[in-house]
């Protein structure tokens, strides 16, 4: 009989250890959930996918209500659908960007809530592409190069929110920025060997025209001109340019 009882206080101290250690175990881990905020957010932002850039965000939030944050955008190829002289052309597009910005938050969690970013940004965009049309009733290929270059300064007014302590979602929904741009932009009849006339160099410039307006990002802006003798119409600019940043990125917090 006291062989048994002594069996069964062992059982009785044995499971008593086990569930300190298992309420120990829960409480710290539950202590470890409650504390958890994160520091550190990597984001990807769809919309750069629209000019020809892989657009990746980081955020790392050093103090409360604060971050540093730092955008780059990896170039690839994007087609464009445009037209000249009533044909379709095949552009292609691409875009490096980088941003650097100091956030805000209105809110007194870490990386979450209204905030406002007053950040700093470059971007390198470039297209190119051929088309057919014709002038003075003979047929022309067109050779289209762009390339734009931008660096500016705004502030950004947005949301971000944490979702399952992981999942971030970033809507940038109001950036006022100003930007210092250059843009060079030529179209060149590489195929026919004699100088224009003047009747083709005058429709040839309307036609660029007609072009560039389906660009949003250089329509009205540039001043046009024909090189006749290298059958080349050129529309360049420089100067200050104001646009509005908008988007949204998701991500991982941690």
């Amino acid at each position: 009989m006291l062989r048994y009882r002594k069996r069964a206080n062992y059982l009785v101290v044995k499971s008593a250890f086990y569930l300190i250690i298992s309420t120990c175990l829960f409480v710290n881990l539950h202590a470890q959930d409650t504390l958890f905020q994160p520091k550190i957010a990597i984001k990807w932002a769809p919309t750069g996918l629209l000019l020809g850039g892989m657009s990746l965000h980081a955020e790392y939030g050093f103090i409360k209500k604060s971050s540093l944050t730092a955008k780059i955008g990896v170039p690839f190829s994007r087609g464009f659908d445009a037209t000249f002289d009533g044909h379709d052309v095949d552009m292609h597009m691409r875009a490096f960007s980088f941003l650097a910005g100091y956030r805000k938050y209105l809110s007194k969690q870490i990386l979450k809530g209204f905030y406002i970013e007053p950040f700093f940004t470059y971007v390198h965009h470039t297209a190119d592409g051929t088309g057919q049309g014709t002038l003075g009733g003979q047929q022309v290929t067109m050779d289209f190069s762009n390339n734009y270059n931008g660096v500016g300064v705004g502030i950004q007014f947005g949301a971000q929110f944490i979702i399952a302590r992981r999942l971030v979602i970033d809507l940038f929904f109001l950036g006022p920025q100003l930007t210092t741009s250059t843009n060079n932009f030529r179209a060149i009849d590489r195929y026919n060997y004699a100088a224009w006339t003047n009747i083709q160099a005058d429709e040839a410039e309307q036609d660029i025209k007609d072009f560039l307006d389906q660009f949003p990002f250089i329509k009205n802006t540039v001043d046009v001109n024909v090189d006749k003798t290298n059958r080349t119409v050129m529309a360049d600019f420089q100067g200050p340019l104001v646009g509005i940043r908008c988007g949204v990125s998701v991500g991982i917090a941690f």
